[in-house]
């Protein structure tokens, strides 16, 4: 795939690893404080939950968009200018803030935008990671990044918070804008090999052709692959929606708990974050596509504490712990998941085909959140009584679908 260094900590790699840290930073700080401050304008909790599940929809749509991007032109050039437009987007919003007495639909416009430059930005930096390092490096170099992401997910919400809360909202647009500033010179000066691809289309026949060519692709040359859109498909949306939405109802109305506890189980949830990244780095080759029956049933295995909680008479600090170690298995396990999966579609997926691709596999998972969300809050709202079998049966279910599963992903090798 292309001219790569020989070692993995090569100069293009690092800075890339870098500006990663710093553009998920200033972009983890605004996503995290505008639904804030959407809610603090408002004060409707239906307004807060409609900013919150934007971020889905604007990345779906985007992320294809990106795909395309990183095929046909220089990842180095596509990454500079999205980092640039995010410091245009602040700038705006800096302007607008003076001109308009309503805010809400600014800051609802702001996020969309924000949002969708993500979408765009993520297959760019993955399908420049196969240019960048050696085959046998990409786990080591997918988790590196992998890790930088949920470091700065960390940082950012603390740092966010004690900015918000101390000296609202300015000084936050103001840290994001010179993140974003400095991660755009940081793109002036990494290296990323380029193989040019003729256009002889409009722009639109060239979206429809290369989306067909990678679906194509994907459901019909590999066959493997829609195994692989299952297994992203089955745990965003049977086990992720019961970490994210069920863990803040169960604490609120089961434990009569207040909301802080929520942001602590957030907080600690994200050590499981760092620890599956540095795993992932140790275990290096041997976390292959062999190891995603392990990981996927200790997926479903997390959530097996949320249902005893609820199901058993617990006291009020055991269930909590409960909750607070099936979030930092979850989590942990998820990255391990995700990684093996990703450092194989790399390696099985031609250079010219490898943004679209993965385009395709970071909408998914999405779409299912979104799905999940939705479809476990209507449940967890019906069915309140019975919650502790809505998580069993969402266990049981991955747990029989990995049985179903193992014989073909043990069999599976890294080869196209």
């Amino acid at each position: 795939m292309g001219s790569m260094a020989n070692k993995l900590w090569n100069k293009n790699f690092s800075l890339l690893v870098i500006g990663q840290f710093i553009s998920i930073f200033g972009n983890a700080v605004l996503t995290f404080t505008l639904p804030l401050y959407a809610l603090y304008l408002s004060g409707s909790p239906a307004l807060y939950g409609v900013v919150l599940g934007l971020p889905f929809v604007a990345i779906m749509i985007a992320s294809p968009i990106g795909g395309i991007m990183a095929d046909r032109l220089k990842k180095q050039r596509i990454l500079f200018w999205l980092d640039a437009a995010v410091v245009l987007i602040i700038a705006l919003y800096m302007v607008a803030s003076g001109l308009f007495a309503n805010m809400i639909p600014i800051v609802i416009l702001k996020l969309l935008a924000l949002n969708a430059i993500q979408g765009m930005y993520a297959p760019t930096v993955y399908a420049g990671i196969p240019a960048l390092v050696p085959e046998s490096k990409l786990v080591a170099a997918n988790s590196a990044v992998t890790t930088v992401d949920t470091l700065s997910n960390v940082a950012a919400p603390a740092v966010a918070g004690i900015l918000f809360g101390n000296f609202g909202l300015f000084p936050i647009l103001a840290v994001a804008a010179i993140c974003f500033g400095v991660t755009a010179v940081i793109d002036l000066f990494i290296q990323i090999p380029y193989n040019k691809q003729t256009v002889d289309k409009g722009m639109f026949q060239i979206i429809k052709g290369d989306m067909s060519e990678a679906v194509l692709f994907v459901g019909k040359k590999n066959p493997r692959f829609i195994l692989f859109i299952g297994l992203y498909f089955l745990i965003p949306v049977l086990i992720g929606p019961i970490i994210v939405v069920g863990i803040p109802i169960f604490i609120t109305q089961d434990l009569n708990m207040g909301m802080e506890y929520i942001g602590i189980v957030k907080g600690v949830g994200w050590v499981g974050g760092i620890l599956g990244s540095m795993l992932a780095g140790f275990l290096g080759e041997r976390l292959s596509i062999r190891s995603v029956p392990f990981t996927a049933t200790l997926l479903g295995l997390s959530i097996i504490p949320i249902g005893a909680v609820l199901l058993f008479d617990m006291p009020i600090s055991l269930a909590y712990i409960a909750m607070i170690g099936a979030n930092i298995i979850y989590t942990m396990t998820f990255l391990l998941f995700m990684i093996a999966i990703d450092a194989h579609i790399q390696k099985i997926t031609p250079e010219a085909l490898i943004g679209k691709v993965m385009s395709l596999f970071t909408a998914i998972p999405y779409f299912a959140s979104g799905l999940g969300f939705v479809l476990f809050g209507i449940l967890f709202e019906r069915f309140y009584a019975i919650s502790w079998l809505i998580i069993f049966a969402s266990a049981c279910i991955v747990g029989v679908a990995m049985l179903s599963l193992r014989k073909h992903l043990t069999k599976t090798t890294d080869k196209a």
